[in-house]
C-alpha cells in the first residue's frame, strides 16, 4: 500500500505521477480510506492494513479529508489524460462525511522530498525529466529521511542506494532503477 505526494498539493502530486503509478493511486487510496473506516468502526471488522503506517498517518490528524482530496485530485488527473475512471467513494461517502477531520494534511517538506526520492528510484528515465534542478539536487545531495510505509526499505540495500546515486551524479541512468520489482 502507498500513497504518492511528491507535493502538499494533490492536483500538483497528481499531475506529477507517471500512468502506471497515477492509475494505482485511485485504488491505493481507496484502500486506505477504507482501512481508516474499519479503524473507526464505520464498516465491518477487517484486520487487513489496520495498521499500517500510511493508515495511521491519515487517521493521527485525522486527515481524513485531505486524502479524499488527493483520491479526487488522482481521478480527475487519471480522466483528464483519457482514461476512463472506475474507481469511486459514492459507496462510502456518507460514512466519511461522518468522521472527524482535521484541516491540514500530513505531508511535510520531508515526505514531498522522500516521495520524490522513491519515485526517482522507481523510474529514473521518467522522473528525472519531472523534477526541477533544485528538486533533483535536494534528491541526489541529502540523507534519506526514513518514514515508516514511505522509504524505510532504502535502509535495507544502502550500499546499492549510494552506488545508484553516485551513479545519477555522474550522469549514468539506470532506467531500471533500484526500487524492489515485486511492487513495480
Amino acid at each position: 500500500m502507498q500513497i504518492f505526494r511528491p507535493y502538499r498539493d494533490h492536483a500538483r502530486s497528481a499531475a506529477f505521477l507517471d500512468d502506471r503509478r497515477l492509475g494505482k493511486q485511485r485504488a491505493e487510496a481507496k484502500q486506505v480510506i477504507l482501512a481508516i473506516l474499519r479503524r473507526r468502526g464505520s464498516t465491518r471488522r477487517e484486520e487487513s492494513w489496520l495498521n499500517h503506517p500510511i493508515v495511521l498517518m491519515y487517521d493521527a490528524g485525522p486527515y481524513i479529508n485531505d486524502l479524499v482530496a488527493y483520491f479526487h485530485a488522482a481521478v480527475e488527473e487519471w480522466r483528464r489524460r483519457g482514461r476512463r475512471n472506475s474507481v469511486s467513494l459514492a459507496d462510502v461517502q456518507h460514512l466519511i462525511a461522518q468522521l472527524p477531520s482535521a484541516p491540514g494534511t500530513p505531508i511535510t517538506h520531508t515526505h514531498e522530498v522522500e516521495y520524490r526520492r522513491i519515485l526517482l528510484l522507481k523510474d529514473p528515465c521518467h522522473y528525472l525529466g519531472k523534477m526541477t534542478e533544485e528538486e533533483l539536487a535536494e534528491v541526489l545531495e541529502t540523507e534519506p529521511t526514513p518514514i515508516p510505509g514511505v522509504n524505510t526499505w532504502i535502509f535495507q540495500i544502502w550500499g546499492r542506494y549510494r552506488e545508484f546515486v553516485e551513479a545519477l551524479k555522474r550522469g549514468q541512468v539506470d532506467c531500471r532503477g533500484i526500487f524492489p520489482r515485486r511492487g513495480r
